[in-house]
């Protein structure tokens, strides 16, 4: 059996799960959610499966990328200079399974901050307004939060060099960011995933693509904060669009915070049931 403290920690994530899918939304945003749906599902069919593609392709394609950037290498060493903190035996990506649980959370809640003041940042310069600050706005934020992801995973010792573990992280991004009433099923089938996964695992050989037509909802529901943001932004206030850089700030905080929040959640709960199969 793990200890009490390990299976504390998995109660209490458990109870958050209990709160967090008992959130299904107001009346507002349901049919809010209805009428994106009516939108999404009046484009043909050959364009909705090329949207879809395409979408996924932009997807792996940020993955890969900020997996080769210097700042990913920095971001590893980083990681493993401050676990050596706590153990002095930390040598790679997967040693991190050795910290307790608590010590595992404080990295994570370290790395997560960083990342809401990053999409704060981004958000605010997005609300300045530019042809470049405005195209730039998804990408960005759909990096961000990927980014945010991989970190989360990599604290919890998930090697993102491994094919498996980088398609994992782009299904738990599609599982967070769907509208919170579509969640709880995608993340029941997602756990199921998890729990038959090999650690030994390299290769990825389950479905390729990620995107679904529910998830749709979140480019429209961005071009929707795009059009607020251009509306607010001529409101100014001694020559500063105030009221857009604090909307734009807000919006994509608000959205890194919700979807950091629930990645880490899936992974600790990942990494904790992992471990008391382990132990049993």
């Amino acid at each position: 059996m793990g200890n009490t403290r390990e299976e504390q920690v998995l109660d209490e994530i458990r109870s958050w799960e209990d709160s967090y899918f008992e959130e299904t939304g107001t009346d507002l945003t349901l049919t809010y959610h209805k009428w994106m749906n009516q939108v999404y599902g009046s484009m043909e069919g050959k364009w909705k499966g090329k949207v879809l593609k395409a979408v996924d392709d932009v997807l792996f394609h940020v993955q890969s990328a900020l997996q080769q950037t210097r700042y990913e290498k920095q971001t590893v060493e980083h990681l493993l200079t401050e676990a050596r903190v706590f153990r002095s035996d930390i040598n790679g990506i997967g040693d991190l399974k050795k910290l307790s649980i608590d010590q595992l959370r404080f990295m994570a809640r370290k790395q997560l901050a960083k990342q809401r003041l990053v999409s704060l940042a981004q958000g605010g310069l997005t609300g300045v307004g530019g042809p470049l600050f405005t195209l730039s706005d998804l990408p960005l934020l759909l990096a961000i939060n990927l980014r945010t992801i991989q970190r989360i995973a990599m604290t919890y010792g998930y090697d993102m060099r491994k094919p498996y573990e980088m398609m994992f992280v782009l299904k738990v991004f599609h599982v967070v960011t769907l509208p919170r009433h579509l969640q709880y099923e995608a993340w029941s089938e997602l756990e199921s995933e998890a729990d038959s996964a090999d650690e030994d695992w390299i290769f990825y050989d389950g479905e390729d693509s990620v995107v679904t037509d529910a998830w749709m909802q979140r480019p429209l529901q961005h071009a929707s904060k795009l059009f607020v943001l251009t509306v607010l932004r001529k409101k100014i206030v001694q020559g500063v669009p105030l009221f857009s850089i604090f909307a734009g700030a807000a919006f994509n905080y608000q959205f890194t915070k919700q979807t950091a929040e629930a990645a880490h959640q899936f992974y600790q709960k990942r990494h904790l049931t992992e471990k008391l199969r382990m132990e049993t």
